[in-house]
């Protein structure tokens, strides 16, 4: 994606999501890629579907407002302020690197 190569890109998306069809960061990336290459109505279905698997995403929230905000919807600032709430309680690093103490 990062070399302009979209509709390659757009093929390994779909093969991670046949394998991982609930992946956030995959569901991220090729909404994103969809909104990017104008076909925002689709991403903005594939990041609704982010939304709906992981709800306490803020990179989630903020991706469909940009996709919403695309598209002239009234509804792009309450995801963008969603996804700001959301930020405001995201841990700085995963809580699965923290060692576990026996």
């Amino acid at each position: 994606e990062l070399r302009g190569q979209m509709n390659e890109a757009k093929s390994l998306y779909d093969e991670a999501l046949a394998i991982h069809p609930a992946g956030e960061r995959i569901l991220l990336h090729m909404g994103h890629l969809l909104v990017k290459t104008g076909r925002v109505h689709l991403g903005e279905k594939v990041l609704r579907d982010a939304v709906q698997m992981h709800s306490t995403s803020h990179e989630a929230w903020s991706g469909l407002g940009e996709a919403l905000q695309a598209l002239n919807h009234s509804e792009a600032s309450d995801c963008f302020f969603t996804a700001l709430e959301l930020e405001a309680s995201c841990p700085i690093r995963p809580f699965t690197i923290i060692p576990r103490e026996l």
